[in-house]
C-alpha cells in the first residue's frame, strides 16, 4: 500500500521567451505568432561517423527569410488547400 502526504515543492524551470535566428540573430518573441511559426528549427543528434560529431547534439534556428535566402533553390513548394 501508498501513502501520500501533500507538501508544496518549489522548482525552477525554463521557460522559453524567444528564438533568435542563427544566421541573421533576428529575435523572434514567442508572441509573434505569424513568424514563430514559420522558424524552421533543426535538432538531433549526430549518428556514427557524422560530420558533427559522434553522439553530438545539433541545434539550428533559422528565419524564415534566412531559410529561404540559403536554402530556398532547394525547397520544392505545393499549395495543399481546398
Amino acid at each position: 500500500m501508498r501513502e501520500y502526504k501533500q507538501e508544496i515543492v518549489q522548482k525552477q524551470e525554463s521557460k522559453l521567451v524567444k528564438i533568435t535566428c542563427d544566421i541573421c540573430k533576428k529575435e523572434i518573441p514567442l508572441d509573434d505568432f505569424m513568424e514563430i511559426q514559420e522558424m524552421v528549427c533543426i535538432e538531433f543528434v549526430g549518428g556514427y561517423g557524422s560530420v558533427f560529431g559522434d553522439g553530438d547534439r545539433v541545434i539550428l534556428d533559422m528565419c524564415q527569410q534566412c531559410f529561404k535566402e540559403k536554402l530556398g533553390e532547394y525547397v520544392h513548394t505545393f499549395y495543399e488547400g481546398d
